[in-house]
């Protein structure tokens, strides 16, 4: 049976919580901007990698999700309700946009 996201978003947590890293949020966040920067380096960069740049940025994309389950799991984040509530206020927002009073 195929893992669902939110099963594999847990088995990273637990990863985590098994590895004892002893990292502080501040760790994580450096590491993450590390991480996206990274990403902008082979965006940037595409071009002179050609098909590698998708693979590498696939790789990257789930360095930096692998990452953020580190900051979830450290701070304690419900990470659907974070994400269901951000898109409701986004669709919000957006809708106001696109359909003003």
């Amino acid at each position: 049976m195929p893992n669902h996201f939110e099963d594999v978003w847990e088995q990273a947590e637990n990863f985590h919580k098994e590895a004892k890293s002893g990292t502080t949020p501040t760790d994580i966040l450096n590491e993450l901007i590390l991480k996206i920067e990274l990403y902008k380096t082979v965006e940037a960069n595409t071009e002179q990698l050609k098909e590698e740049a998708t693979n590498i940025k696939s790789r990257l994309f789930g360095e930096i999700l692998l990452t953020l389950t580190n900051l979830s799991l450290l701070d304690n984040i419900n990470t659907f309700e974070a994400l269901i509530l951000a898109l409701q206020q986004r669709s919000v927002d957006y809708f106001n946009k696109k359909y003003p009073l």
